[in-house]
């Protein structure tokens, strides 16, 4: 197994507010994630960086954890990281308002563990298929589920950048988590919106399975899509190559 990140700030903004990291515990096992904060003037870049920081300590000082403990484990991670997040709002006021979307993965024996909370995905690839694993916490995203509007149409919808749920805005948050196969798979991808809003599955499929390119070759590609494409935000992700040195 191989797992990259990266995070730049994009041609249109001025700072970068994404956060991703790849942390191990002491035995080994794998956590990953993409933090996207929001507020700009509100301290964005405060809150991804204070949630990746904590859930990179928690995870770090764990040893072996069992696949049949690690989605407790996880949920209280993620909810006892937003209260602080939270409460450090309320004892210094500059912060409030600030906030963070979260993805993360977690490799526990045969179980791979996805948390969400906010609009940045994770995938999962074969070599004929690409899976959403996430199901975005945005408004657009409501109007598609009720059948108001269309996959197609949320792509432009002027209200598309809006999210109805983030760490730190409210004290108790309860994350999406999801349980797959381990062995099923031969990617996984964290990106926070400013990936997945200018790039298609099928495009992002296609990259990861282009023959003769390293792990780090396939993401600097993705991101340099995302950045041909125009995009508007920072453009962060995570890439785990589950079946390193398997034929594609």
């Amino acid at each position: 197994m191989e797992i990259i990140d990266k995070s730049i700030r994009g041609k249109f903004r001025e700072l970068n507010e994404d956060r991703t990291g790849v942390f191990y515990n002491g035995t080994n096992q794998v956590l990953f994630l993409v933090a996207d904060g929001m507020g700009g003037h509100a301290h964005g870049d405060v809150a991804s960086k204070f949630v990746n920081d904590e859930i990179q300590a928690a995870w770090e000082q764990e040893n072996l954890i069992k696949s049949g403990r690690g989605e407790a484990f996880l949920r209280e991670l993620v909810i006892r990281t937003n209260r602080k997040l939270h409460d450090l709002q309320q004892s210094h006021p500059d912060y409030r308002g600030m906030g963070t979307t979260l993805v993360l993965a977690a490799i526990i024996e045969d179980v791979i563990f996805i948390l969400n909370v906010g609009d940045s995905r994770a995938y999962v690839m074969r070599h004929r298929a690409i899976e959403q694993v996430t199901r975005d916490h945005s408004f657009v995203n409501l109007l598609v589920e009720s059948g108001e509007i269309s996959e197609e149409e949320a792509k432009n919808h002027p209200k598309r950048n809006i999210i109805t749920k983030a760490l730190g805005t409210d004290r108790l948050i309860q994350p999406d988590i999801f349980r797959l196969r381990n062995r099923q798979y031969d990617y996984i991808l964290l990106a926070s919106d400013g990936l997945t809003d200018v790039l298609r599955e099928d495009d992002i499929h296609r990259t990861l399975y282009q023959r003769d390119l390293s792990l780090h070759e396939r993401l600097d590609s993705l991101i340099g899509q995302a950045e041909a494409n125009a995009s508007k935000d920072n453009i962060s992700a995570c890439l785990a190559d589950l079946k390193v040195g398997a034929k594609m």
